[in-house]
């Protein structure tokens, strides 16, 4: 399910055109990004957290040339799934 799948699926769950969902998708997916990058962590208890999470350096290996190529360190975002939500995917 891509972004425009997921506003028109919640537009019909709400009852809410999809120019109000898309404003509203809008607007949690910047708040989700701004905690993210002002705390570090998010939480919806049982369903998901997201954190930031440094990556180790690494070295890697071009494919083509097998040159190796110095990977430095980055942070991620990590996702851990909650209870429920793996109760409800594994059903």
């Amino acid at each position: 399910m891509n972004k425009t799948e997921f506003i028109k699926a919640l537009s019909i769950k709400t009852g809410k055109t999809k120019k109000d969902t898309t404003i509203d998708v809008d607007a949690f997916l910047k708040t989700l990004k701004e905690a993210l990058i002002s705390d570090n962590k998010i939480q919806f208890i049982g369903d998901f957290s997201l954190s930031i999470a440094d990556t180790k350096p690494r070295v890697c290996r071009n494919p083509k040339s097998g040159e190796e190529i110095q990977v430095p360190v980055k942070n991620a975002v990590k996702f851990k799934c909650g209870k429920v939500l793996a109760d409800l995917v594994n059903k």
